[in-house]
């Protein structure tokens, strides 16, 4: 094991009214011949969403197109259009994984139950013994996956290492999400958003328009499908864009979209100029997120402290974010899997859309720890209309 945990009755009371889950022992997660290395399998869209105003959910999308920035001819500022910038609503913890949830309900397949449907009189032998290990289906959003998988190399005691989530198990299906989401306003919070702007256009053949004003309150989504052992794990994540030189006919034909070569955007301080970016500490977190994204590219830029990118952009591929670090990527996996065995393990009895388990990594503490809250809370975030979905869609009974 890579951890010592405590569950059930044997949990330990520890401050604020959390129980000890779990101990984090340094040597024994980063410890690399511990077991075999395991993977995720290739994340799959299975469908794409633009939000508007955090709370309306459409399918009017518009993927994005990269034109690398000619940032030699012509610096970015990217203060230009702040006052006019669109700042995000916040979002409740009832809209974190709507997007989620909006897919399950209109899915054609019932993809909380995936072990339904096999035919053990057509089926090879081989299909039907991998049928044997019940699958089981995870809802979250990438966020939350990313921010535990990471966990192994933020172990320094710091309140920006730590992490909380929140799970809700409801007819065998086991739900995680993250905090509320509050936004800061300060100029350099908008940067990220205007570099993006001036690297993506709504058409392979036009030039980025960058006089429009910054909406932060349109953005599109994508939920993704991977398998991790016996887990479905099902969840969403901002869509970055695609590099291409043909528009997408259709951006619901996801054969065509799963195909796209996709690129996401990073800002990092210009100070790092003399350096390989690929070794700055946040790597890794951009690792995680391209590997949950099914990403293939990364688009760097290099602000200075005024906010202009005047250095070249560089262009590289997420696969050389993980040649020659650190961190190791199956360590991630490992410590994602073992965790989600532990929060199931933990949640074993708990069949109930409202309560909801908060788990907090406590870098001082060195461990992971969760309290209840039963009922419905400030903290439930399954919407009702998802809630009948579920109960009408599985067959679940507490062995």
């Amino acid at each position: 094991m890579a951890f010592h945990h405590h569950t059930g009755n044997r949990a330990n009371n520890i401050d604020n009214g959390y129980k000890n889950l779990m101990n984090l022992r340094p040597y024994d997660l980063l410890n690399e011949k511990n077991s075999p290395a395991f993977y995720l399998s290739r994340p799959k869209i299975r469908a794409i969403y633009t939000i508007f105003n955090s709370v309306d959910i459409t399918d009017d999308v518009h993927i994005k197109y990269f034109h690398e920035p000619k940032v030699q001819s012509h610096p970015l500022d990217l203060n230009e259009g702040f006052e006019k910038f669109i700042f995000r609503t916040n979002y409740t913890s009832m809209q974190l994984l709507s997007k989620v949830q909006k897919y399950v309900i209109e899915a054609k397949e019932n993809v909380l139950q995936p072990n339904i449907g096999l035919n053990t009189k057509t089926s090879s032998v081989k299909e039907q013994s991998k049928q044997n290990i019940k699958r089981k289906v995870i809802l979250c959003q990438r966020g939350v996956l990313s921010s535990i998988m990471i966990i192994p190399y933020r172990l320094k005691a710091s309140n920006y290492n730590n992490t909380i989530f929140y799970a809700t198990k409801y007819c065998g299906i086991l739900h995680m999400s993250d905090t509320s989401w509050v936004d800061k306003r300060s100029k350099n919070d908008t940067y990220h958003l205007k570099f993006m702007q001036c690297c993506f256009s709504d058409d392979p053949d036009l030039e980025p328009n960058t006089n429009e004003p910054v909406d932060q309150n349109n953005t599109e989504y994508s939920v993704f499908h991977t398998l991790l052992k016996e887990y479905d794990l099902i969840y969403s994540g901002e869509t970055g864009g695609i590099i291409s030189e043909h528009k997408i006919d259709d951006v619901h034909d996801l054969n065509e979209v799963n195909k796209c070569r996709f690129i996401m955007t990073k800002l990092l301080w210009s100070r790092q100029r003399g350096e390989d970016v690929l070794n700055h500490p946040k790597c890794l977190h951009w690792w995680l997120q391209a590997y949950l994204g099914n990403v293939s590219d990364i688009c760097i830029g290099l602000k200075d402290n005024d906010g202009v990118v005047r250095s070249p952009v560089q262009v590289r591929a997420c696969k050389d974010l993980a040649i020659n670090r650190c961190w190791k990527p199956h360590i991630c996996v490992r410590f994602l899997y073992n965790v989600i065995k532990l929060v199931e393990e933990t949640m074993d009895h708990v069949n109930c859309p409202y309560t909801t388990y908060e788990f907090m990594y406590d870098s001082f503490q060195r461990c992971i720890k969760f309290k209840i809250h039963l009922g419905k809370t400030e903290h439930s975030f399954l919407n009702e209309e998802y809630i009948k979905h579920c109960k009408e869609r599985t067959s679940f009974e507490k062995e």
